[in-house]
């Protein structure tokens, strides 16, 4: 069985404002004398990723507040694994083979098997958690699922204290992720087999324009979910939905006198309806730092 939090992490890593010459993946909020930092980051880093760009420090020493997206520890409890199993397995009997088309199946059973995975022991499970696994198994192979930018900073909260706060909650997120194939099964198996084909050479870009600070980069990647109507669903209910519901938090941090650091995944300052975008649209400064 997966590690819980690494599993959210490919979740939340696989599937705008920019400067004229990007840096990093850092910004300052302003709005009058108050100010926070958003920055972006990426999910599961392998090792040699560290240590982070110096404005993640800056802004991590600057910071009285840290806010996530949701709190990954509670992944790693028995109450998690219940909540997983409640949302990542069918409820009303039926099972991945009967949802798939058959050729779907097939396609799917082969790639599992070429990956070392039995798909019949994952029978009962929906679609989403299914290609979650087989990411994460792949992102094993190629030794890309070391730990991710939140987990280093949540760590490092804890271990200074700093007060948490964060997005979502985990039955939020959960319920999200593992419902988005939800009436698309068979587009969301195919579109899914096809970025897998690409993993590692995609994982490598988005880590590539994620350390520069490439939002035209990391932009045309976000955007590439949506070349048909069934990806432009995917990418709103990822991205789109999920940045939205997160911009009065911000909103509401940005009127405290503390200084937060929010850390969201990096696709969700890239691409139509990002974060950073529509907080500008609410009339907020940006620097990207």
């Amino acid at each position: 069985m997966l590690r819980f939090k690494q599993w959210l992490g490919v979740a939340s890593t696989v599937f705008c404002v920019a400067s004229a010459q990007a840096e990093t993946s850092v910004w300052q909020l302003t709005n009058g004398e108050q100010h926070l930092y958003i920055a972006g980051t990426v999910h599961l880093l392998p090792p040699e990723q560290f240590p982070l760009p110096d404005e993640f420090a800056t802004a991590y020493q600057a910071a009285a507040v840290l806010a996530f997206e949701t709190d990954i520890r509670e992944l790693e409890t028995a109450e998690g694994m219940q909540l997983l199993m409640q949302h990542a397995r069918y409820q009303d009997g039926r099972s991945l083979n009967n949802v798939l088309s058959a050729a779907t199946y097939q396609q799917l059973a082969q790639f599992a098997k070429s990956q070392g995975v039995d798909l019949a022991p994952l029978n009962s499970f929906k679609p989403d958690f299914v290609m979650l696994t087989l990411m994460q198994v792949a992102l094993q192979k190629a030794g890309m699922a070391g730990e991710g930018v939140d987990s280093h900073f949540l760590q490092r909260a804890i271990a200074d204290a700093k007060p948490l706060l964060f997005l979502e909650t985990v039955e939020q997120q959960l319920s999200m992720l593992l419902n988005i194939s939800d009436t698309n099964e068979n587009v969301f198996v195919q579109q899914n087999l096809e970025q897998l084909s690409e993993l590692e050479a995609q994982l490598t870009e988005i880590i590539s324009a994620w350390r520069a600070g490439n939002i035209a980069s990391l932009s045309k990647l976000a955007m590439a979910f949506t070349d048909t109507p069934q990806g432009q669903q995917f990418y709103d209910i990822l991205l789109v939905q999920r940045n939205k519901s997160w911009l009065p938090q911000i909103e509401k941090m940005l009127a405290t006198p503390e200084v937060e650091l929010v850390l969201v995944g990096a696709l969700h300052l890239a691409g139509e309806n990002n974060l950073l975008q529509l907080l500008q649209q609410k009339g907020y400064k940006l620097t990207q730092l």
